[in-house]
């Protein structure tokens, strides 16, 4: 770890205890790629609310809205600035020191507690030196990273005195369990889950694949789609009753669930109205035991691991590496989390999971595997 660090201060130290919490996840409160813009009053609201309900952590970038989720968190939490801290972001191929310092500008402040490394593509080793020299600076208090493998996250724990990791993590999608969230624990790194709810999925509120317009970021996203979307909406509706049990909505059920997670430090969720955040703050009640086995009981039926089929392996030999390493892996006991997390430690491209369940839905479509 580099000297000179303020390791007295910061999320960590502040905002970041011993006990899982909910955070307020900015992107959607920009105003853009979330379907029709809201009226900026009641994303505002939405703010305002969070903080009247006790939500410390807000997390931003200068991608969300183009900036406008920057600008409205600064003009809503001017007032309560020393009462949370603000984390925002410098994208993969920005200058550091300008990005920040418009940051800045738009959050009304003079420092953030914590500046992340959205993603780490080329030259991140070296953007994540401008982040600490902004640190020593005073400009930001803390620095973390977003989005990056176990190996550059390893990496960067040489590199610079980071003390979170950002990734994505709800019951559906569990790549970080492989080994980022281990190293996570092991090395004391506060863990930031982003898209609990399945980019709102699991509210459960479509019952049929939704039409999302050309600028909504969801239309890209395989589970909104086809035969994932049908397997995600069978657990959607298994899972109905518990949170029914449980007088709570199936998105504080399925909040609570990553908050329940050993490592897990603050789970950022979005929302755009006052009625969205109360819907989040459900969340933090706790589940039991029990719950938590019948939840993951439920997951892991939907998604069992399936096996290549004699001529799968035959045809394989003239495909493609990655296609090979997959189906030389389907052995009907690895899961799609477990595949691509072997394939990304060899240090080549990454893989995650969802490339090999689309890959995987493909052999079965063609009767090349079987579960």
């Amino acid at each position: 770890m580099r000297p000179g660090a303020r390791t007295d201060i910061g999320p960590l130290a502040r905002f970041i205890t011993s006990e899982p919490s909910l955070g307020f996840g900015g992107w959607a409160v920009g105003g853009k790629g979330w379907g029709p813009p809201d009226d900026e009053v009641a994303r505002r609201r939405a703010v305002e609310r969070a903080v009247e309900r006790g939500i410390t952590f807000f997390d931003t970038a200068p991608s969300y809205g183009d900036g406008a989720s920057e600008a409205l968190l600064g003009r809503t939490l001017g007032p309560h600035r020393e009462q949370v801290a603000i984390a925002t972001k410098v994208g993969p191929y920005d200058d550091p020191r300008r990005s920040l310092e418009a940051s800045l500008r738009r959050l009304a402040c003079d420092y953030v507690d914590l500046l992340q490394l959205h993603e780490a593509l080329e030259r991140w080793e070296w953007q994540l030196e401008r982040l600490y020299e902004l640190q020593v600076k005073g400009k930001a208090l803390a620095i973390g990273v977003c989005n990056a493998t176990h190996l550059q996250l390893a990496r960067a724990l040489e590199i610079a005195p980071v003390v979170t990791y950002q990734g994505p993590y709800s019951l559906f999608d569990r790549d970080v369990e492989q080994r980022e969230l281990p190293l996570c624990r092991e090395r004391g790194l506060g863990f930031l889950a982003y898209r609990p709810l399945a980019s709102g999925l699991l509210t459960g509120k479509y019952a049929a694949p939704p039409e999302f317009a050309e600028v909504d970021h969801r239309r890209g996203i395989y589970w909104f789609k086809g035969a994932e979307f049908e397997r995600r909406g069978r657990v959607i509706d298994r899972l109905r009753p518990i949170a029914r049990g449980l007088d709570m909505p199936l998105a504080g059920l399925a909040l609570a669930w990553v908050l329940a997670q050993p490592g897990v430090s603050i789970v950022l969720a979005g929302a755009r109205n006052r009625e969205q955040v109360d819907q989040n703050l459900a969340g933090t009640r706790h589940l039991t035991p029990e719950t938590l086995s019948a939840i993951d009981a439920i997951v892991a039926e939907a998604f069992r691991p399936a096996h290549a089929t004699a001529q799968a392996r035959t045809l394989a030999a003239t495909w493609g590496p990655r296609e090979r390493f997959i189906v030389e892996r389907l052995d009907g006991e690895s899961s799609a989390e477990a595949i691509a997390a072997q394939w990304t430690d060899r240090g080549d491209k990454p893989m995650i999971a969802a490339q090999v369940k689309v890959f995987v839905d493909q052999l079965l479509e063609q009767g090349l595997a079987e579960v």
